[in-house]
């Protein structure tokens, strides 16, 4: 049976629906993509963006980042434990995809390219893996952003330890920034309802 529906559409939703044909495989897949490029390129649905991908990808996040929390039980400090080759390739595959890029002889610095949309997935991965701590939902953000960036590219070792890198040297400092307002925010409500417990009493 024939179902037909009939959408009033804009400009900019018309010239999506537009490039269905420059896509392949079956209708309901093409509109699948379709649907994904409107709501990457329109602002008000970035974060419907990346929840679809985070929920698609779930499976495969917290398998990368069982590895990483793996490589954190043998040594607190991982980055510690490579030598210099093992650091060396891990930076030019970031760089590769413009994650990363060099500051003076030695130092390097995030680009825009990796740290805009990591932010917007880091305010995104609480919706979708609430029961995790603060770190763990940072390196959940940074594997997802990088295996966006690479294109699925990024071998799950190579995620595994660019993860562990970025995170260690500028994105973790985000999760305690976040693990901290999260403390203030329960020390406020803690001595709130102190207060509140102290007021019934007098008044008793």
């Amino acid at each position: 049976m024939v179902k037909w529906v009939v959408v009033e559409l804009s400009d900019r939703e018309y010239q999506v629906l537009e490039n269905i044909d420059e896509l392949e495989g079956p209708a309901p897949l093409k509109l699948r993509e379709l649907l994904r490029e409107y709501l990457q390129s329109t602002p008000r649905f970035k974060v419907d963006y990346h929840i679809i991908h985070l929920e698609e990808k779930k499976e495969f996040l917290i398998k990368v980042l069982e590895d990483i929390w793996k490589e954190y039980e043998l040594s607190p400090t991982p980055l510690e434990k490579w030598d210099q080759k093992k650091a060396e390739l891990v930076r030019e595959n970031l760089m590769e995809i413009n994650a990363i890029r060099p500051v003076g002889s030695f130092d390097i610095a995030l680009t825009g390219v990796l740290k805009k949309p990591w932010l917007s997935a880091y305010n995104s991965v609480s919706e979708v893996f609430e029961d995790i701590d603060e770190f763990s939902q940072a390196c959940i953000a940074t594997i997802y952003v990088l295996d966006f960036l690479s294109r699925g590219t990024f071998e799950s070792e190579l995620l595994k330890d660019s993860t562990i890198f970025l995170n260690e040297l500028y994105l973790f400092t985000y999760a305690v920034a976040k693990r901290k307002a999260h403390e203030f925010q329960k020390s406020r409500e803690s001595k709130r309802e102190c207060s509140v417990f102290a007021g019934d009493q007098l008044a008793a």
